[in-house]
């Protein structure tokens, strides 16, 4: 998730140093490589002295985020994140939630408004440490934007993701087992994804933000998508009763701060698909 972040403030101007496990040779800013659950060698970037720290580090590993303990560390980290930038020069602390956050709910979700009720570890790790960060930075005049996510796709994700485990299986004429086709979901490209943190930097928002499109999919319209744009049919095995996501429903409101402040997404569901697989 990170990458198409920093290419879009690169291409606006914005003088950039990441902090990353593995660098990354396309980008042309300044990089350190480094581990941030090693705090004492990860405060050497403030030598640099930022004014907006982009923090987006978190597991997203599919099969394991869900439940990996490495969530306690994340959030251990983003709290002692908030706590040293106390003292600091940082203007404003830019983190990227989840949607999940929100656990189980039956309509759209809408920052600030909708309570949080996390039902997995991961979310709940989220929400702890937004609370612990929030109320670390409240006597402080530093700016904080805690944007949740909703479902992010586009190129070069992890093959044992949905769209591209989808995609994967069209071009390779493989047999599709759905096993979810009852729940809704807010997908949103990377690029749009960019396009909002970078919005976020210039324009004075609330410090609850979500980042999503407001337009609900299931799994099978967005299979249905896929077909007419690779213009074939697949085998298509679909289970609408199972245990696990029955009737899940993540879509960012209608009237979500960021959207009521003037960001539009400019994918629609299937120009995004057309550039995540790259036709």
């Amino acid at each position: 998730m990170a990458s198409p972040i920093v290419e879009r403030l690169e291409s606006e101007g914005h003088e950039l140093l990441i902090y990353t496990r593995t660098a990354n040779k396309k980008l042309r800013c300044q990089q350190i490589e480094g581990d941030v659950f090693n705090f004492s060698d990860f405060v050497k970037i403030f030598a640099w002295k930022p004014q907006i720290i982009v923090h987006t580090a978190w597991i997203t590993t599919p099969g394991r985020y869900q439940s990996d303990p490495s969530n306690f560390e994340y959030a251990r980290f983003t709290i002692d994140l908030a706590n040293y930038i106390r003292y600091s020069e940082v203007e404003h602390l830019i983190i990227l939630g989840t949607c999940a956050e929100y656990g189980k709910q039956t309509g759209p979700s809408t920052a600030g408004f909708t309570k949080t009720s996390p039902s997995i570890l991961y979310s709940r790790q989220k929400v702890q440490a937004f609370g612990a960060v929030e109320k670390i930075l409240k006597e402080t005049s530093i700016r904080l934007t805690w944007a949740r996510l909703f479902y992010p796709y586009g190129p070069l994700q992890h093959e044992k993701r949905l769209i591209p485990n989808l995609i994967h299986s069209l071009k390779s004429d493989i047999p599709i087992r759905l096993a979810d086709v009852s729940s809704v979901y807010d997908w949103i490209t990377t690029r749009d994804i960019s396009s909002a943190t970078s919005w976020l930097i210039e324009h004075d928002l609330p410090t609850e933000i979500d980042i999503g499109t407001s337009i609900g999919v299931t799994n099978l319209e967005l299979l249905r998508t896929l077909e007419d744009l690779f213009q074939t049919e697949c085998q298509a095995e679909l289970h609408r009763t199972h245990d696990i996501g029955v009737g899940d429903f993540y879509v960012m409101g209608k009237n979500s701060p960021l959207l009521v402040s003037g960001w539009l997404p400019k994918d629609t569901l299937r120009s995004g698909l057309e550039w995540a697989s790259e036709l």
